[in-house]
């Protein structure tokens, strides 16, 4: 199947507005990320077909301009042989939304990231958002699923079919989508934008990040109907060793129901959070000079047994099963300290016998990439050995723990960071296998043409 030159590799999601595709490009052969105008047969009639092609267009021509490094970029337009409009973006593998396992049920607890990248995810959405403000644009629909994960780690908004122009006004059947249709996502969006979407501002942008901080850093969302019922935004103090009460007081500025009262800008709301951060890391610091300081996560106790060394094929249905993972799927107990550094940037486990590369590739690769980089270390006999191997889920399953908190920070890490989501020889299908994301714990499944970190692995008493 092809839309206008682009060959169709898959579907990656449908709204009410149309449907984005993962596209292969003709002669480089990159991905990219394919948005076509297939309206609901109720928008539609709702709108008309003109207006919501102008809208579409718009999107288009406002990604197209705003050229930021957060900001996903538009690299084509045009349309397909029944003349509906798509446009071409930038395609990466990663949401936040999948990165915290937000789900269909939105109000359900999410996986919690470590404070460091949380703060740069959100710092690097409010630099996009400082940037499209700049230039008299309101996104009104930021959300986990709208910011996007580079192979770098590095934050790109997406979707801008709900933004608004500074000037522009509903009218005409403009005016009717406005009336008819919700602008923004339940739980993102302020107050003021869900009940009159003309009256958003740049602080509308603000609120939403302040939502996504909140979950990042807690796991729990903090503008359900419980919380508000109960008096408004819980203490995030209360869920985090990480924050104090000055988070709570940031958040709920950040979130306050009243736009007069929150930041004034993205770039004031940047400012701030700055600030806590260096506070943050100061306290990190000052707890890892106190005597007897220790990680603060929970763990297991090691146990001494054999680990899954052949690669398996599961499904989604059976993977939680197979590879002992708990509702959001992380090990349901995290791994011990049982790592030893051998000095020739390899890792023996003592609790397993597995001997793990220190570091690992130094580019993200694709799953077949993996398969030729590990091919390559057993070459050169890296560390000395011939028989490293891509690790299954069950073995990286052992290097999982609790992402960090205040005292944990105290114990250098053993593995190199840099390395963080990585490729299993597990697979899923024909063309997707799983991986795991070492900084927050969990497993997940990407197709092959993603491109993530490798950190091969041995049998120490194999050789």
């Amino acid at each position: 199947m092809f839309i206008g030159r682009y060959r169709v590799c898959g579907l990656l999601g449908r709204g009410g507005m149309g449907a984005v595709y993962k596209v292969l490009q003709p002669v480089t052969g990159r991905m990219a990320a394919l948005k076509l105008l297939r309206p609901s047969d109720v928008l539609e009639e709702l709108v008309g077909t003109e207006e919501l092609a102008r809208r579409f267009y718009e999107e288009a021509r406002i990604m197209g301009q705003l050229e930021h490094p957060h900001v996903a970029a538009v690299l084509d337009a045009d349309h397909d042989a029944r003349n509906r409009p798509f446009f071409l973006m930038e395609y990466y593998c990663l949401n936040l939304g999948m990165l915290i396992g937000e789900s269909y049920r939105v109000e359900a607890p999410t996986r919690r990231l470590p404070l460091d990248r949380a703060v740069r995810y959100a710092r690097q959405t409010l630099e996009a958002l400082r940037r499209m403000h700049y230039a008299g644009i309101v996104h009104r629909d930021v959300k986990p699923y709208n910011i996007m994960i580079t192979a770098d780690d590095d934050v790109k908004l997406i979707d801008f079919g709900l933004s608004r122009l500074r000037g522009e006004t509903g009218h005409g059947t403009a005016g009717r989508l406005h009336k008819g249709v919700k602008v923004g996502s339940p739980y993102y969006a302020p107050p003021e934008q869900e009940n009159d979407p003309e009256s958003a501002d740049a602080r509308a942008d603000i609120y939403p990040v302040g939502v996504m901080l909140y979950r990042m850093l807690t796991g729990v969302l903090p503008t359900g109907e419980e919380a508000m019922a109960e008096g408004g935004i819980p203490p995030a103090s209360q869920f985090s060793d990480d924050l104090d009460a000055e988070w709570d007081v940031f958040f709920e500025r950040a979130m306050a129901p009243d736009p007069g009262a929150r930041f004034a800008c993205a770039a004031a709301m940047l400012d701030r959070l700055n600030v806590l951060e260096r506070r943050w890391r100061a306290r990190v610091t000052n707890t890892c000079t106190l005597a007897g300081a220790s990680p603060l996560r929970r763990q297991c106790p090691p146990v001494h047994t054999d680990v899954r060394t052949v690669p398996l094929k599961a499904g989604t249905r059976e993977a939680r099963g197979v590879f002992g993972l708990d509702d959001l799927w992380r090990p349901l107990c995290p791994a011990g300290e049982t790592f030893e550094d051998q000095g020739d940037m390899t890792v023996l486990d003592s609790a397993t016998d597995l001997m793990w590369q220190q570091s690992g590739s130094d580019y993200p690769l694709t799953w077949d990439e993996a398969a030729e980089y590990v091919h390559s270390l057993n070459a050169m006999r890296f560390a000395g050995y011939g028989d490293w191997r891509l690790p299954t889920v069950a073995e990286l399953v052992t290097q999982l723990a609790e992402p960090p908190m205040l005292g944990d920070y105290c114990v250098p890490p053993v593995f190199d960071t840099r390395c963080d989501v990585l490729w299993s020889a597990d697979t899923k299908s024909h063309v997707a296998a799983w991986f795991v994301s070492a900084s927050m714990g969990f497993v997940g499944w990407q197709d092959f043409t993603c491109r993530f970190s490798v950190r091969a692995v041995r049998t120490h008493s194999g050789e």
